[in-house]
């Protein structure tokens, strides 16, 4: 459960504290919540006491000259326990949104924007794409019950006459007369509790707490024409599925393979899972990147300009290949990701980011394809002789 999160980051004027603050309510899940807390150049100068404490409190910080801190209570009375205390526990550790919120948009399968606003009590941290070309927005709020957002807040939100959410850390957090003015306008409130889980260890970050075809049922209706079936996974999977389960291999360019711990493979085409471009029939971005994925052994460039892969310098043919992507990259690898997500029913990230590259979570195979070029290379020189 996150719900102590959520209430710690109400709690927490500013969104940075001391550590041993931080840790007063967050022991128990640190080891999930200390990535989207870094440390800060800076140091607690005062230790709260208990309350009610006296006239002087709270505790100040007094260092020591041979090294030790203590937190000692100013009240004539001496009311507060002085406390032994370590450089750690004051450190002022400060919540780092750009990453909580990339987490929280690859959790929730959103295509986030290329870079989150800076200070806005109220952001758009991402789309949740349904189809080709239909989405809706997903707004985020971390404000508290001290300073809730109002009307004045949600009046402008870009929704592009769009269904949208806005996730909140709790209902007290929002005025009270928010639900029922976004609902007019098509929008809903979540809280991020009932949303989010944390991922379990070793992996870190969040995974949706329902299935996200469940989470945003109403928004994908709204958003599908009356003929329209809600898109289902291509392929029928437990429920405790991984990525790692499943193994991709391409026979053919247009051709994809992907079978479930070695049972029968499933003949998938650029059409069956979205990845067709309807202006031309050929397949799409996605497709292709997938393909480039499968090429480069189940991997794909961290950013651009590339310089290694997996620690090897890609050849000049594949580095030529990449670069139809190297315009709006990160946004297309975020459109793979959610569209492989949407077809195969797991909601874990499909790639995970390792040093130079993003790895495929998913067996990938592309030998039939090398072998079938090698084939028509030699064709071609029997053509010759």
């Amino acid at each position: 459960m996150t719900m102590a999160f959520w209430r710690t980051i109400e709690r927490v004027p500013g969104h940075a504290t001391d550590t041993r603050d931080w840790k007063v309510d967050l022991t128990d899940c640190w080891t999930q919540v200390e990535r989207y807390l870094p440390e800060t150049s800076k140091y607690a100068e005062r230790i709260d006491c208990p309350w009610p404490g006296g006239e002087h409190c709270p505790r100040h910080v007094v260092r020591h000259a041979g090294g030790s801190v203590r937190a000692v209570c100013s009240d004539p009375g001496r009311l507060c326990e002085t406390l032994d205390i370590n450089s750690d526990d004051i450190r002022i550790r400060e919540l780092d949104r750009r990453r909580l919120f990339a987490d929280i948009a690859t959790a929730l399968g959103l295509v986030a924007p290329a870079a989150f606003a800076r200070g806005a009590a109220l952001l758009h941290i991402g789309d949740h794409a349904i189809a080709a070309g239909r989405s809706f927005p997903v707004f985020a709020a971390l404000t508290s019950p001290r300073a809730p957002l109002g009307r004045a807040d949600v009046l402008d939100l870009d929704r592009r006459n769009l269904p949208f959410v806005l996730l909140v850390t709790s209902l007290g957090a929002i005025d009270p007369d928010v639900p029922a003015l976004l609902a007019a306008r098509r929008g809903r409130v979540l809280t991020w509790a009932e949303c989010l889980h944390f991922a379990l260890a070793p992996r870190k970050g969040f995974v949706a707490a329902v299935p996200l075809v469940d989470l945003f049922a109403p928004e994908i209706a709204a958003l599908a024409d009356a003929s329209d079936v809600v898109q289902r996974p291509v392929m029928t999977l437990p429920a405790n599925a991984r990525w790692s389960d499943l193994r991709f291999a391409f026979r053919e360019e247009a051709v994809l393979n992907v079978s479930y711990l070695g049972q029968a493979p499933a003949r998938l085409e650029p059409d069956q899972i979205g990845m067709r471009d309807e202006r031309n029939g050929k397949p799409n971005r996605q497709w292709r990147l997938l393909l480039v994925c499968a090429a480069l052994g189940g991997a794909l460039p961290r950013s651009f300009p590339i310089s290694t892969i997996r620690g090897r310098r890609p050849s000049r043919d594949v580095v030529a290949i990449l670069g139809e992507f190297e315009r709006g990259y990160d946004r297309q690898r975020q459109i793979l990701a959610a569209a492989l997500r949407a077809q195969f029913g797991i909601d874990d990230d499909p790639f995970t980011a390792e040093d130079d590259c993003y790895a495929a979570r998913f067996l990938v195979d592309a030998s039939a394809l090398r072998q079938g070029r090698a084939d028509q290379r030699d064709r071609n020189f029997a053509e010759d002789d």
